[in-house]
């Protein structure tokens, strides 16, 4: 073999070797930058959750998960525009994946757009990758937002329509002030729970007027860089114009955006509803293979709603899960 046949070999097999590096760094860069975001999305840090999950689409930009999470975060911050263009990215990327329907119809229901929201919810009940479980719960939906819609045309008829397109706002303001609902003693969000202090300490306190979130991790961990065995987080959202939903509809927000991120990775992902009644759901979840497991309970109230979580790194025994359902129960809100 010649010089230059040797040489051109040799350029070749670097080129190759250096095209693999690249593509295993791409992989490492998304997987820390996705993890970065999941961090900041579980600690309510949505401006820090958009940028880490903006970056790691740069390295994935198919991930199905990332651009869901990316869309969730945007509509947290209240950018519809954005939420609803990374939700129709997804979908044109994975048409055949039932979730980014879903958080459009959510998004379309929380413009009053209903028959859009309509459109979006009927073809995720329509599509393969929606179980059983979700269809039902999709369907009973679709007939509540019918009884929605049918209301709020009611109280916002044609007429008020009307008197606001022609700038008679006196008209309009005599209208809703009598049909103003009569408000109600505002909660504060803070959420009392049996905790043993002598075990827990606090890690992490976020709040401002639309929620509220406090983290306890184990003592001597070292929760808030995520470094724990034991967490017991609690959350509440204030419900208003900008933002209304259903106990079942926020349950299964929650629990779609885990099992897309588990369907997304390959890994496992098993849920199980303990108890639920009209205004209070109890469940537990297993993440690859019980790897991370959690116990929460979700609570609906008029003026908002509150999630305490019992999450642990690995599987609760049966003692563990004992307890922490106790504990859960013991949960109030202020």
């Amino acid at each position: 073999m010649d010089r230059k046949n040797l040489y051109k070999i040799f350029t070749i097999t670097l080129v190759l070797i250096f095209s693999l590096s690249l593509c295993g760094c791409a992989a490492l860069n998304f997987r820390h930058e996705y993890d970065k975001g999941m961090r900041f999305y579980n600690e309510k840090k949505y401006d820090e959750a958009i940028v880490s999950f903006n970056n790691a689409l740069n390295y994935k930009p198919d991930s199905y998960s990332a651009l869901c999470l990316l869309g969730t975060s945007y509509a947290y911050k209240n950018d519809d525009k954005m939420a609803e263009k990374t939700f129709q990215d997804a979908i044109n990327l994975f048409p055949d994946e039932w979730n980014a329907y879903v958080f459009l119809g959510d998004l379309k229901r929380s413009r009053h757009d209903y028959d859009l929201a309509v459109e979006y919810y009927e073809t995720a009940v329509s599509l393969p990758s929606m179980g059983g479980k979700e269809k039902t719960y999709y369907k009973r939906l679709l007939k509540e937002i019918k009884s929605e819609q049918a209301g709020y045309n009611m109280r916002y008829s044609d007429a008020i329509k009307q008197a606001r397109a022609e700038g008679k706002e006196g008209i309009v303001n005599t209208y809703t002030d009598k049909n103003k609902e009569p408000e109600q003693q505002k909660q504060t969000g803070e959420i009392l729970l049996n905790i043993d202090t002598s075990k827990w300490t606090k890690s992490l306190e976020q709040k401002d007027d639309k929620s509220k979130l406090i983290t306890y991790g184990l003592k001597g961990e070292d929760a808030q860089n995520y470094k724990w065995t034991k967490l017991i987080t609690m959350q509440y959202f204030v419900l208003s114009d900008n933002y209304k939903t259903t106990l079942d509809n926020y349950f299964n927000t929650h629990i779609g955006a885990i099992d897309a991120i588990a369907k997304n990775s390959g890994k496992t992902f098993e849920k199980k509803i303990i108890t639920q009644r009209k205004n209070d759901i109890l469940y537990e979840w297993k993440f690859d293979n019980a790897k991370e497991s959690e116990i929460a309970r979700i609570v609906y109230t008029q003026q908002g709603i509150y999630h305490v979580h019992c999450a642990k790194k690995g599987a609760f025994t049966n003692e563990e899960k004992a307890k922490a359902i106790d504990l859960l129960k013991t949960a109030v809100l202020k």
